[in-house]
């Protein structure tokens, strides 16, 4: 399978294609979601087969052949698809779920003992930590707490910062 597909949350998946098209597919229920995660087939797998299969670089096909195909098959159809562009957002969410993982496992904490403690759901708290998932400040402080951390502010390196100032004055 050449197409890569992950989970955003339990209605959406980013479909990131070998042509270099990334979108956001959503669907109108949940139900594909917990089908997969109850391991009756693997949606993310058949999903990536249909991209694999009929996706020739236009989008029109994304609600065409493959919510058709996802129709026979018996899986919830396509309630909306959106282009994805890779963001700053992106990047600094990616960046803090690392440092959580990194913290996580310096603590010798497992997902499901950090998450449980957090009053948080684990399969939330493993999409934040890939960066899959934009939590509030809340959370991020529930977790730094149950780590022995803090939230706080933290310098940016001197470049970082003027790149940021010279972009918005743009």
């Amino acid at each position: 399978m050449n197409t890569k597909v992950t989970w955003i949350d339990t209605k959406r998946v980013l479909v990131e294609t070998p042509l270099g098209d990334d979108f956001v597919v959503g669907f109108s229920e949940d139900s594909n979601y917990y089908i997969e995660k109850q391991s009756v087939f693997n949606f993310s797998q058949d999903f990536g087969r249909l991209f694999d299969y009929f996706y020739k670089g236009d989008s029109r096909v994304i609600l065409g052949e493959i919510n058709r195909q996802l129709m026979l098959h018996c899986y919830c159809s396509i309630f909306f698809y959106s282009s994805y562009e890779k963001t700053e957002k992106d990047d600094e969410r990616i960046r803090i779920g690392k440092r959580i993982k990194e913290i996580r496992l310096e603590k010798g904490l497992d997902v499901k003992t950090l998450a449980a403690v957090a009053g948080i759901d684990a399969a939330n708290l493993c999409r934040i930590e890939v960066g899959k998932y934009s939590v509030g400040f809340d959370v991020i402080s529930k977790i730094a707490k149950v780590c022995g951390k803090k939230v706080d502010f933290v310098e940016l390196e001197k470049n970082d910062y003027e790149c940021i100032i010279n972009k918005s004055a743009e």
